[in-house]
């Protein structure tokens, strides 16, 4: 066992290796969201209103409600801005 035979076992390693690295790093991890407790009768998804104002939408699902709020940099305080009854909204108008 030469020289060329221990570099050639080397180089076959190292490719094994780099071939590993690649298939681990180029996916990412699965997201999974969780529904558990009384934590999943809302959900909460922050919007950037007409590019001047933060929002926050909170959906109630138990009570399928949607509440609007917004950020108000000035007084530097959250202002609720609304809600929509989404059964009302989205029933089957036949």
């Amino acid at each position: 066992m030469g020289k060329r035979f221990w570099v050639s076992l080397l180089v076959c390693v190292n490719l094994a290796l780099l071939t590993g690295i690649m298939l681990v790093s180029s996916s990412p991890p699965m997201a999974l969201a969780q529904d558990a407790g009384l934590g999943g009768n809302y959900l909460i998804v922050t919007a950037e209103i007409m590019s001047s104002f933060d929002g926050i939408f909170v959906l109630d699902v138990k009570r399928r409600v949607l509440h609007s709020f917004f950020y108000d940099r000035g007084p530097d305080k959250l202002v609720y801005a609304g809600y929509r009854d989404l059964e009302t909204d989205f029933r089957n108008k036949e």
